[in-house]
């Protein structure tokens, strides 16, 4: 009986062994869990999460196409002519919820093959008596820098631009140029900067802070360029379908200051805006002339096309060696066409008259483009 017993249990024991080493030679490894795309909805249309974080990042840019086209202009000596230019710009923005509000940032990439964006400024050497000239990568056809920044809160630090690159709907009222080249291109836009803003909604404020020519190296006291800082301010107010802002700025270097006002209103089939700038002399916010006022009314024609007639007015645009306003003035009339072809594709053109009396001559020129544009 125990020697029975015995072995019938010997015999389990070695079926138990067995079933459990054949269990185990055909389970297969379990597959590691996939981690979807997810939207993320929290900061707007566009966002998605970044797998295994919090963050959400959103890819924007577009594609465009452009020939532009002018007549003689003698004051700048400029002749008749056209260009082409393609360009491609991509846009990276990420956002997170931190206990300090919404932290994120930007990073703009932009090319073209026919750049127009040559930025060279020579500085004199701290030491040696020479002088030497930084140039940008924005003068050739690699991809440079556009607007890049961090927000935190109301904070924001970077490279970005102040308010004359804003402008309105139109490409008739120029708020960040001159009617026409007299040594300058007008306001100095996009700089290293940091911005505070307090946004209320139907008001909003911000201060910042500019360092100029961003991109020219070290600023000392022996350089003579120690100085390249300005200070601005907006006051923004809306009251329905009125938009009305207004700007104050400083240019420490040259001991000026401008001042400026944008007014946008929803009118019967449009919208109405309306420009305004003053300047006490010559600085890098603006010095285009003394004052100007421009205005553009937007027509809905459609809903997919719509055209904004426009005019401006510049006095005093000369500037002499002491950076007072001397004299002169010019007036421009155009009008801007845009067509939605079909979602994130659109066309715009352009053609506009210029006539300027710089105190001594006078010229006037005809300037214009068609553009071809996808977004996405």
């Amino acid at each position: 009986m125990n020697i029975k017993s015995l072995l019938l249990g010997s015999a389990a024991a070695l079926a138990a062994v067995s079933g459990a080493q054949a269990a185990d030679a055909i389970v297969a490894a379990e597959p590691e869990p996939m981690e979807y795309v997810r939207v993320c909805d929290a900061f707007g249309t566009g966002y998605f999460y970044i797998p295994g974080t919090e963050t959400c990042l959103k890819i924007g840019g577009y594609l465009r196409v452009q020939v532009d086209g002018r007549s003689d202009d003698d004051l700048s000596g400029n002749d008749a002519g056209y260009r082409t230019n393609t360009r491609a710009q991509v846009r990276l923005e990420a956002k997170t919820d931190t206990e300090y509000g919404t932290l994120g940032s930007r990073i703009t990439l932009r090319a073209n093959n026919n750049s127009s964006n040559t930025t060279s400024i020579t500085i004199p050497d701290a030491v040696g008596g020479g002088s030497t000239t930084y140039s940008s990568s924005q003068g050739n056809s690699d991809f440079f820098l556009e607007e890049t920044y961090i927000e935190l809160g109301g904070f924001r630090v970077g490279y970005f631009y102040n308010y004359f690159d804003t402008g309105l709907p139109g490409e008739t009222v120029l708020a960040d140029d001159r009617p026409y080249n007299n040594g300058g291109d007008g306001a100095d836009t996009l700089n290293n900067s940091i911005r505070y803003t307090y946004d209320a909604g139907a008001f909003s404020v911000y201060g910042q802070v500019d360092a100029f020519n961003s991109q020219a190296g070290y600023k000392t006291d022996d350089a003579g360029n120690a100085d390249e800082i300005g200070i601005n301010g907006v006051i923004t107010g809306k009251f329905g379908g009125v938009t009305l802002d207004f700007f104050a700025g400083y240019d420490f270097d040259n001991e000026n200051a401008a001042l400026a006002s944008t007014l946008t209103a929803a009118i019967g089939p449009g919208s109405l805006g309306v420009f305004a700038a003053y300047s006490f002399g010559q600085n890098r916010y603006f010095d285009a002339s003394e004052w100007t006022i421009g205005a553009e009314y937007a027509i809905k024609v459609t809903d997919k096309f719509s055209i904004a007639p426009g005019a401006q007015y510049w006095d005093n645009v000369e500037l002499d060696g002491n950076g007072d306003f001397d004299g002169g003035d010019a007036w421009r009339v155009g009008v801007t066409a845009d067509y939605a072809i079909t979602e994130n594709l659109a066309a715009k053109a352009t053609v506009n008259y210029t006539d300027v009396d710089n105190g001594t001559d006078s010229a006037d020129k005809w300037d214009g483009f068609l553009r071809l544009q996808r977004s996405f």
